[in-house]
Parts: structure tokens; sequence; C-alpha cells
């Protein structure tokens, strides 16, 4: 006969053997179930390894009936004739609209097109760029000038196109234009007319650059660069000049009678103007001239205002 604490003892032992047989049941039915879905995965690849394979075959063996049957088409079908009852399929009707596309209009008369095409892109780029280059602003005109009156004052310069610029609401001319010319030898032309007078008015011949207006800085700068190249070519031509008067046995300039004022003063003019300017120098002055400076610096303010006319 068991005592209590006894009894207690032998359930405990009896629950915990259960516990353990219900563990192990629950432990087999888990690997099983994993087993069950791991095999079911390696089938589903299988399956997936199959398709991919079925799938790369058929896609092989379509591409050799193409090749086949594009190889008849253009080939005129001597090896196995295309039954014309048997509808195209689409790869075959692209390829015939192909070959009779080709036969009407031909690949080779497509390609002159293009050329043709860049050719034209490039004389327009060629025009756009000479068109830039080859204006002109010219500055400080009288306010009464016309268009025939700045063309002849610009007939050296041949057939140019002139733009006056007029005020928006008054329309009234505002002493300025632009004046497109042809090439380079009419620009440079043109640009001989830099402080020449007309009408009493010595006027500005300047290069300028694309953009419109004033606000762009890119194109402000570009203008103070053209403008500075520009008057350092005209005071390179002046010191040619002078240099040509100073060596030349004919003329009365020495060295001494030149100074950077004078050249500065000179090249202020334009090249024709300036050489007016020295001959006249040479003419008038002589040995009883004392300050040969201040002669040829009256002659050069008389030029500035006339142009040497009297």
């Amino acid at each position: 006969m068991l005592n209590a604490k006894q009894r207690r003892k032998l359930l405990r032992e009896q629950q915990q053997q259960q516990q353990k047989q219900e563990e192990g049941v629950c432990i087999e039915e888990q690997i099983e179930k994993e087993t069950i879905e791991t095999s079911s995965a390696i089938g589903k690849d299988e399956e997936k390894l199959n398709s991919k394979e079925r799938r790369r075959l058929a896609r092989q063996a379509k591409q050799k009936r193409e090749v086949g049957t594009g190889e008849e088409l253009t080939t005129g079908g001597s090896s196995a004739p295309v039954d014309d009852k048997q509808p195209l399929n689409a790869q075959q009707r692209r390829l015939l609209n192909r070959q009779d596309k080709r036969k009407h209009e031909g690949v080779e008369s497509m390609k002159p097109v293009q050329k043709k095409r860049k050719k034209q892109t490039m004389e327009e780029d060629n025009d756009a760029y000479k068109s830039i280059h080859l204006t002109l602003f010219v500055g400080q005109l009288p306010f009464c000038a016309t268009e025939e009156m700045i063309r002849k004052h610009f007939a050296k310069a041949g057939d140019i196109k002139i733009r006056m610029r007029t005020d928006k609401k008054t329309k009234k001319f505002k002493g300025t234009a632009f004046i497109e010319v042809k090439d380079s030898k009419a620009l440079g032309a043109a640009l001989s007319r830099h402080h020449t007078l007309l009408q009493g008015r010595r006027i500005n011949v300047e290069l300028t650059a694309s953009g419109g207006g004033n606000k762009s800085e890119n194109r402000r700068n570009k203008i103070d660069l053209l403008r500075k190249k520009q008057s350092n070519v005209q005071v390179e031509k002046t010191k040619a000049l002078i240099q040509k008067h100073i060596d030349g046995p004919e003329y009365q300039l020495k060295q001494e009678d030149v100074d950077d004022r004078m050249i500065d003063f000179l090249s202020w003019f334009d090249y024709e103007t300036a050489k007016n300017a020295l001959d006249e120098y040479n003419r008038c002055v002589s040995d009883r001239v004392n300050n040969r400076k201040a002669f040829f610096m009256g002659i050069l303010k008389r030029f500035r205002q006339t142009d040497g006319d009297e």
C-alpha cells in the first residue's frame, strides 16, 4: 500500500513519460512534413527545368524553320517551293514587304538623301556663322541719317543690309544701326569707316556678337573682346603707318616727333584720315618749327574736327 507521497511521485513520473511520448510524436510529424515539402519543391524545380528546356528547344526549332522559310523566299523557292494556296505567316509577310520596298525604292537611294540633309545643315550653320560675324554696329549716326545716306557712306563695302534702330513708342531714329556685309573683304572695308565723319558727326563702326540686347553677360563679354581686338588691330596699323613715314626719306617725320599720345590720337582716326594727317604734317613742317610735337598735335586736332577740310 503506497502512501500519499509515493502516489504523487508515481503520478509525476507517469505524466513526464506521457509528455515525452507526445513530444516525440510531434517531432516525427514535423520531420515527415518537412520531408514532404522538400520533395515537392524538388519536384517543382525539376518541372521548371524541364519546362525551360522544352521552351528552349521549341525556340531553336522555330528559328530553324524561319531561317529555312527565309532562304526559300530569298532564293525563289529553289529548294522547296512555297505553296501559293498556303497562307503566309507574319514573318514571311514582313520579309516580302521589305523585299518589295527595296525593289521599288532602293536602299541606296536613301543614303544620298541623308548626305544631302547633312550638307544642307552644314550650309545653314555656315550661314548663321557668317551672319553673326559679318554684322557690324554703327553708332553716333546723325538723327537725320537715312538708309540711302548710310549706304552711300559705306559704298566701299559693296551691297549691305541695314537695320535702323528706332524708338518703340515714337518710332524716331535712335542714331544707331546694324549693317551686314557679304564677306570678310567687305567687312574690312566697312570697318575702315570707323571714326569717319558723316554729316558732321564722327561715327563708330564696331564688331558685334549675336544674342540680342545687352542683358546677356556672355554677350557683353564677347563684344568687349571683339572691340578690344579691333582696337589693337587699329593701333598696329597706325604704328606701321607711322614707322613707314619715319623710315621713308621723302617724309619729314622723325622718331622724336611721335609719342604715345599721338599714336593713340592717330589710332582713333580711320586709316585714310590718319594717312592724310601724316601727309599734311610732312607737307607743312619745316626747320623753322620749334615745337614739332605741338605742331603735329595741332594738325591732328584739326583733322579730328574736319578730316582736314578747311
